[in-house]
């Protein structure tokens, strides 16, 4: 007899079934949009001088470091222009030296008409002229070598233009577009490479107008780029006040709290919390379906009852459901031949 008393309480506890009591939980309410990663900052990168383009060294999406060789300029036009500079500097150094030389024969002449002067021997008229000769030879001696500064700076901004060959990044980032081609020609002030600055990256989405109302400004937020399957927290951080014309849609951008890995253009799913409300919580398992029709079975005295249920949200492994009330106690993965009237 007790033999089969143990047999039947094993019995018993081997179909026995896990309960849970719905909770009353205050939960947030979110809304989820598609949306994307985009750089708020993008640089126009340039070349300061004219030429053809010798040497590519990136392609649109590749991410690079400040200081690193996008593309070089071709410098055989620099070159040119350094040796016109080199020679202007050796022809006015050659106008000082003369200059210099001038004056030395003008100062000789000028002592030795001083002389003269003092022993009656020469007119005034003549010592006045050596004087005013070695005073004209010393004014060209200062016009020579302002010539031969003017000439030094001329070669001194033909050597800095040799650097200016080689464009470098000039911040961390990614290209975005590549506007010009090796052996095309680059112009002063147009832009060759677009760079979508990565310190500045941020998420942004287009929103139906009807959802408008409940964004604001400072509002949480998280964004999931699935990319790199990442979730981060965010914020909004702009709702522009101008809807789309063809979407009636308006868009709303998003600072992020992590934009490690993430690039511009990613794809993202963001969740905007729009609310809090208290609502009944049961886990996520409980759920089940009969006919078509989603539900949860309840204990009701000892018996299984299907009752249907909506969906309010989900959180993780938690439900927050319509048409139960706090303390309902569910049945945990309910079995699916479990039907009405099932013991418990």
């Amino acid at each position: 007899m007790k033999k089969i008393l143990g047999i039947a309480l094993t019995a018993i506890s081997a179909f026995a079934y896990n309960l849970a009591p719905a909770q009353t939980k205050t939960i947030n309410i979110t809304k989820n949009y598609s949306g994307s990663i985009y750089a708020k900052n993008q640089v126009m990168v340039a070349t300061r001088l004219m030429g053809y383009i010798k040497k590519m060294n990136v392609e649109e999406g590749d991410v690079v470091h400040k200081g690193d060789i996008l593309f070089e300029v071709d410098p055989s036009d620099i070159y040119s222009m350094i040796n016109q500079a080199r020679a202007g500097v050796m022809q006015a150094q050659n106008g000082v030296l003369m200059a210099k030389l001038a004056y030395a024969d003008a100062d000789k002449d000028y002592e030795r008409f001083k002389n003269l002067y003092a022993k009656g021997a020469v007119s005034k008229r003549d010592f006045e002229k050596m004087k005013l000769n070695r005073d004209m030879r010393a004014s060209q001696i200062k016009l020579a070598q302002a010539m031969l500064a003017q000439a030094n700076a001329a070669l001194q901004r033909a050597l800095d233009q040799k650097k200016y060959a080689k464009v470098k990044a000039p911040i961390d980032g990614v290209v975005v577009r590549k506007l010009t081609k090796v052996a095309e020609m680059a112009i002063p002030g147009h832009p060759v490479l677009v760079l979508a600055d990565l310190n500045s990256i941020q998420a942004r989405a287009f929103v139906k107008e009807g959802d408008v109302k409940e964004i604001h400004k400072g509002q949480d937020a998280k964004v999931f780029v699935s990319a790199v399957n990442k979730t981060v927290g965010a914020k909004v951080s702009n709702v522009i006040p101008s809807a789309d014309p063809a979407t009636h849609s308006y868009l709303v951008k998003f600072t992020l709290n992590d934009k490690k890995g993430l690039l511009p253009g990613m794809y993202a799913k963001i969740y905007v919390k729009v609310a809090s409300k208290q609502e009944v919580v049961i886990p996520y398992n409980a759920l089940t379906s009969r006919g078509g029709i989603v539900g949860v079975f309840v204990d009701d005295n000892g018996k299984a009852k299907f009752v249907q249920v909506s969906v309010v949200s989900q959180d993780g492994n938690e439900v927050a459901v319509s048409g139960l009330k706090a303390g309902d106690k569910v049945v945990i993965l309910p079995p699916a031949n479990m039907t009405d009237g099932t013991s418990l």
